[in-house]
């Protein structure tokens, strides 16, 4: 008696952990860090965006747990929006970049995140 082949199984997704969309950023959006030492600026380029959390290229690495805090500002209007968060990962990129996802201590409201999100 001849067995037919086991049919292969798809691995199970990994659990979903986003509790709110990711959007992609409007043109220009950009995260403007504080300095702790009261030094220029950091700037980051937003990746994508959602209520609760964000996600953006950066020049220095920020250790998981860091808290942050800056203004998210478009290039190309005059929005600008207080923000605070803790990162929660962090990647090393082929660039030298790092790639930097963080939770926001408060999540944005959908009016205020309109400037910074691209349209639909």
């Amino acid at each position: 008696m001849s067995s037919a082949p086991t049919p292969a199984v798809a691995p199970n997704p990994s659990s979903e952990r986003r509790v709110a969309p990711r959007r992609q950023p409007a043109m220009g959006t950009v995260c403007r860090l504080d300095s702790p030492d009261g030094g220029p600026s950091a700037l980051a380029l937003v990746w994508n965006i959602s209520q609760s959390g964000i996600s953006m290229l950066l020049n220095a690495p920020q250790p998981a747990g860091t808290v942050l805090a800056g203004y998210l500002e478009s290039m190309v209007s005059d929005a600008m929006l207080r923000i605070a968060m803790k990162v929660v990962h962090v990647k090393p990129l082929d660039t030298g970049d790092y790639f930097i996802g963080a939770h926001f201590e408060n999540p944005i409201a959908a009016d205020d995140m309109k400037p910074f999100i691209a349209e639909e």
